[in-house]
């Protein structure tokens, strides 16, 4: 048992020294590194959830704005709508306006023909009656009478039959 004793207080106090050498040389050096790597691996993991709050801010802001945007353009296109409708009102307007003055310009033209072919026809039928008259009477009339005549003729017949 003393062999044994000796054998293990030998080996407890090799693996003492072992201990205390590692630990001086080895342990101390890992052990840093060991921090440093693991600050590395905090600083790299804080900085890459900043940057993850850096993004997801910067895509609210850009949803933002995208939606902002959209509300624009369609108020530009609301806008652009009704000015379109503003226009093609007033053009249609005009075109009415402008088909109400050409209707009337042409009922007055025809109005105004009217008139005037009527007065035509009176003075062809008195011219007419004047000749038949002449032709009756076998005489000739100078111009004169015949104005005189025709003009009688038109207006006794002018009132009576050619009122429309």
């Amino acid at each position: 048992m003393e062999g044994n004793l000796f054998t293990l207080f030998a080996t407890l106090v090799n693996f003492l020294i072992l201990m205390l050498f590692l630990k001086h040389y080895l342990f101390d050096k890992v052990n840093k590194v060991i921090d440093n790597r693991n600050n590395e691996v905090i600083d790299t993991v804080q900085y890459a959830e900043n940057r993850v709050l850096e993004a997801d801010k910067l895509k609210e802001s850009y949803d933002i704005q995208i939606a902002n945007l959209e509300n624009k353009g369609r108020e530009i296109v609301r806008e652009a709508k009704v000015k379109a409708d503003a226009q093609a009102k007033g053009i249609l307007q005009e075109a009415e306006q402008r088909t109400a003055t050409l209707l009337r310009q042409t009922e007055d033209e025809i109005e105004r023909l009217k008139k005037k072919s009527i007065e035509d026809m009176k003075k062809e039928i008195g011219a007419l009656a004047i000749f038949a008259a002449e032709k009756i009477l076998e005489k000739e009339l100078d111009h004169q009478e015949q104005q005189a005549v025709i003009g009688r003729i038109i207006d006794e017949t002018g009132n009576s039959k050619w009122q429309n």
